[in-house]
């Protein structure tokens, strides 16, 4: 293969990008779950994860949180973010949270799209990392909110590589990604698939930290032993 051309797919590879990695992750496991097998390839990076904190009322009982097994949403949170300690420390990565509200725990989530725009923009800033991987932004509100706050973003460094991930469990829905391809083709963004490939096995161990999160599924999805997949980003214009 010709050096030039090799050089050109490594590129595409966010396992073999040159440099530090970001992972933007909505929730304490959607790093894992969508990108655990990258992050095994790449220790040393870092996951910062979006929406992290504790609603006033630390005594509310969401949904969501009974089904993982809580009785308040104080208890889900210490719990949940032990889980994601112990996970990202089996894939030798970092983490970092931005105290966010999940949407399960406000009563307009939109509202805070320009304080997770301005999180983003000063952690990406204070981190400059060579490569960035963002969510799709597929089916659940804070992940399509994390995405589009990304992407408002993202052309302010050209000199990284970006990657959207394929979030899983979500992206087994039918039809789904095709259908958040088309809007951001309409927005005017490329995204050529990456060639990355690892075994999902490489993650199994730190799925499984994510008890709590298992249980609310009633067991892992079966999504989440597929492989990952990644896009990479550019504008039209844009050699991919």
């Amino acid at each position: 293969m010709p050096e030039a051309f090799s050089s050109a797919q490594a590129a595409r590879d966010p396992a073999n990008c040159a440099g530090s990695l970001l992972v933007i992750s909505p929730h304490l496991d959607d790093a894992v779950f969508s990108c655990g097998s990258l992050l095994a390839r790449r220790p040393g990076s870092m996951v910062v994860t979006v929406f992290t904190g504790a609603p006033q009322d630390a005594a509310v009982l969401t949904e969501w949180d009974r089904a993982c097994g809580f009785g308040s949403a104080g208890e889900a949170l210490r719990a949940r973010h032990e889980e994601n300690r112990r996970a990202l420390g089996m894939l030798r990565c970092e983490g970092r949270s931005l105290d966010l509200l999940d949407c399960q725990y406000v009563d307009c989530p939109d509202a805070a799209m320009p304080r997770l725009t301005e999180a983003l923009l000063s952690t990406v800033h204070e981190l400059a990392p060579d490569v960035v991987a963002i969510p799709l932004g597929l089916f659940h509100g804070d992940h399509i909110r994390v995405s589009d706050a990304a992407l408002l973003i993202w052309e302010t460094w050209p000199g990284m590589s970006w990657f959207l991930y394929e979030d899983a469990p979500y992206r087994a829905q039918p039809g789904i990604v095709q259908q958040r391809l088309v809007q951001l083709h309409a927005r005017g963004l490329v995204l050529t698939p990456a060639g990355f490939a690892a075994e999902p096995a490489d993650k199994a161990d730190a799925i499984a930290a994510y008890a709590s999160q298992l249980k609310g599924f009633n067991g892992p999805p079966e999504d989440l032993s597929r492989p990952e997949r990644y896009w990479r980003l550019s504008s039209k214009g844009e050699g991919p």
